[in-house]
């Protein structure tokens, strides 16, 4: 199989970023995984940090070379990661209706065919010939309102409160899980995962801007993202596969694209090995170490803002 990885992370106009993706291949099977960390509640980054390290953890442990089941890995590690998540909150006395929360999209591909699950409202988008085939349904407050014909798509982008999730990992309240049919890859597809950030206000150009060569198209995307969010602008994370052959290719070849040099606030990890799982586990002490490493370096690093 081979495919191109390009993604990109910015911190917007938050002290902190929240987001994490990941990606990581075996010889039959990918992942990718993006995860916003919910700003409301206290540290929605090491919610969306534990996302990352368990799905690494976990994939590099079962995909020898290919998973048995990718939609019950999907769920399975959804619900996983949403307990790991209030057993760090209860080790520090953190009481389960205040734990950090994220919201998280993940996809595996394998055999040729994508499957992905979501929890929230960081959203996948498959697009082919410049066409979206297919995106995730948020679970937000303004996507049940649109559901229920009380509002338009144009006023949910508007409304007052279209950044309430409905379900998220973490918390006291078990995560609703949407785990997608299995769908072919052909050659050109494109599968994009991001944040909110990036979805409030591009949803409607992705297809058209997605089908450039991905290094040209995400700098792009991400400036616009980053404009239009304003002086209050949320984290952006975005994370794009384009599929360039089929399964049963004889080279297993993988292009990655940073589109900005190393962001200590992203994590990406890529050709995971079985024997490499247990050095992913990271302690409880090790996620915090690694989180307050990210926010001294993104204070010693982060311009000046500037008032539009």
């Amino acid at each position: 199989m081979q495919f191109k990885v390009a993604h990109e992370s910015r911190i917007g106009r938050r002290a902190n970023n929240q987001d994490r993706l990941a990606w990581g291949q075996s010889e039959q099977a990918v992942y990718l995984v993006v995860a916003d960390g919910m700003g409301g509640h206290r540290l929605g980054e090491v919610a969306a940090q534990l996302v990352v390290d368990k799905f690494a953890h976990a994939f590099a442990l079962e995909a020898r070379p290919r998973l048995d089941d990718p939609t019950r890995f999907l769920r399975r590690m959804m619900h996983l990661i949403h307990e790991a998540i209030n057993d760090h909150a209860s080790m520090r006395a953190i009481p389960v209706s205040d734990a950090p929360r994220t919201t998280c999209v993940a996809c595996i591909i394998q055999d040729g065919r994508a499957t992905w699950a979501h929890v929230g409202d960081s959203r996948l988008y498959m697009i082919r010939n410049q066409r979206l085939l297919v995106r995730t349904l948020d679970h937000s407050r303004v996507q049940a309102l649109m559901d229920a014909g009380e509002i338009t798509a144009e006023e949910a982008l508007v409304h007052p409160q279209r950044n309430l999730v409905t379900t998220c990992l973490g918390g006291d309240i078990a995560p609703r899980v949407d785990v997608s049919i299995s769908r072919e890859m052909l050659p050109g597809d494109t599968l994009a995962l991001c944040s909110d950030g990036i979805w409030a206000h591009l949803t409607d150009i992705l297809p058209v801007a997605l089908s450039r060569p991905l290094e040209r198209a995400l700098p792009l995307i991400m400036d616009q993202a980053e404009q239009l969010n304003g002086a209050h602008g949320d984290n952006l994370s975005l994370l794009t596969l384009r599929w360039e052959s089929a399964p049963k290719s004889a080279n297993r070849a993988a292009t990655e694209v940073s589109t900005r040099p190393f962001d200590p606030s992203q994590t990406v990890i890529q050709n995971l090995q079985p024997e490499s799982a247990k050095e992913l586990d990271l302690s409880d002490a090790e996620i915090m170490s690694a989180i307050e490493s990210i926010r001294t370096n993104l204070k010693r690093n982060r311009p000046p803002e500037t008032t539009k």
